[in-house]
């Protein structure tokens, strides 16, 4: 068990990517799903814009007492990411993008590297998610 986060690509992205296929967007995680022509399965590697594996249950722990001894406890990065190891079917919209860039533009200074690369990794996604207008997926 583990955390996996995702960003799906767009509708915009996915028909300039296979151009004569219509696609429906699923309007939760914004994941899109082929229409037209029926049949049409494309693997989970195709439709993701970016995806990271955040890391089994201890690492997710490790993240988030790390970064509460740096930012605090209750931080946005707590609440809505690392709360627990192993959580799915959540999603993260823009309106909360803004509190987590603040708050990982503290944790990329992190002298600890696994802080650091998680806090590049999640920028990334924030930046990914809002190029392909979708929320990051869990």
């Amino acid at each position: 068990m583990g955390l996996d986060i995702a960003v799906f690509k767009g509708t915009s992205t996915m028909e300039l990517e296979f151009p004569g296929y219509r696609f429906q967007r699923e309007p939760m995680t914004g994941e899109c799903e082929v229409i037209h022509p029926e049949g049409v399965n494309l693997t989970l590697d195709v439709v993701r814009a970016c995806h990271f594996r955040v890391g089994n249950i201890a690492q997710v722990g490790y993240l988030r007492e790390r970064i509460a001894d740096t930012i605090g406890e209750g931080s946005a990065l707590e609440r809505l990411v690392l709360y627990s190891g192993s959580h799915c079917g959540d999603v993260i919209e823009e309106p909360s993008f803004g509190e987590l860039e603040r708050e990982l533009k503290i944790i990329v200074s992190s002298p600890d590297p696994d802080v650091r690369d998680f806090g590049i990794e999640l920028a990334e996604l924030i930046r990914v998610a809002r190029r392909e207008k979708n929320p990051i997926v869990f």
